[in-house]
C-alpha cells in the first residue's frame, strides 16, 4: 500500500463534509441589506440638509431644500404614505404642538426630516411597529430577521402601524 499525500486527503474530507450538510444550510449567509443612507456619513453631504451659521454647522436646524435632496432618490409616486410638505404646522391648526424631536425646516415648515431621521439605523433586529416588513438574510434558515426602520423618529412595537409617529402631532380626540 502506498503513502497518500496529505493535500488530496484534506480536500476529500472537506468536500465530503460540505456534501453532508443539510439542504438550505449555507456556510456564508448574505449580510443584511446595506444602509441606503450611508452617504450621509460623508461630511460633504451635510450642507444638503443642515443649516450653517456662518461657517459652523448647526446640527439641530434643517433647510427646507433638504426635501429636494431626499426626493432625488425617493420619487414622490413611490413614497406610499404621504404627508403635505413645505407647510407650516400652525397654518391650519393653531393649537398643534410639534414635539421637540420632530425637526422642522427653515421657516418652521414640515419637511421629510420632520418624521424621518436620515442618520438613524436602516435595519433593526427589533420590530418597532406591528406591520413592519421583515427581511431574513438569504441562505440562513433560522437566522435573526431584520426589520426596515424607515428611519422613523417614533415607533411603537405594540401599535398597529405609524400611530406613535402620527399622534406626535395629530392627537387623537
Amino acid at each position: 500500500m502506498g503513502i497518500v499525500s496529505a493535500r488530496p486527503l484534506f480536500l476529500a474530507v472537506v468536500l465530503l463534509s460540505v456534501s453532508l450538510l443539510p439542504a438550505g444550510v449555507s456556510l456564508h449567509a448574505s449580510p443584511p441589506a446595506p444602509n441606503p443612507h450611508d452617504h450621509f456619513k460623508q461630511s460633504a453631504q451635510c450642507p444638503n440638509c443642515h443649516i450653517y451659521d456662518g461657517a459652523k454647522l448647526d446640527p439641530g436646524r434643517f433647510t427646507t431644500a433638504s426635501m429636494d435632496f431626499c426626493l432625488k432618490c425617493h420619487i414622490a409616486e413611490e413614497r406610499g404614505r404621504t404627508h403635505p410638505l413645505k407647510v407650516h404646522p400652525g397654518g391650519k391648526i393653531r393649537e398643534m404642538k410639534i414635539p421637540a424631536e420632530f425637526r422642522l425646516g427653515d421657516g418652521e415648515h414640515i419637511i421629510c426630516l420632520t418624521c424621518h431621521k436620515a442618520h438613524g439605523p436602516f435595519l433593526s433586529a427589533i420590530r418597532t411597529f406591528a406591520d413592519q416588513e421583515q427581511e431574513i438574510p438569504t441562505g440562513e434558515q433560522g437566522a435573526t430577521p431584520y426589520y426596515r426602520t424607515y428611519f422613523l423618529r417614533r415607533s411603537d412595537p405594540a401599535g398597529e402601524g405609524l400611530e406613535a409617529l402620527c399622534e406626535g402631532c395629530h392627537k387623537a380626540p
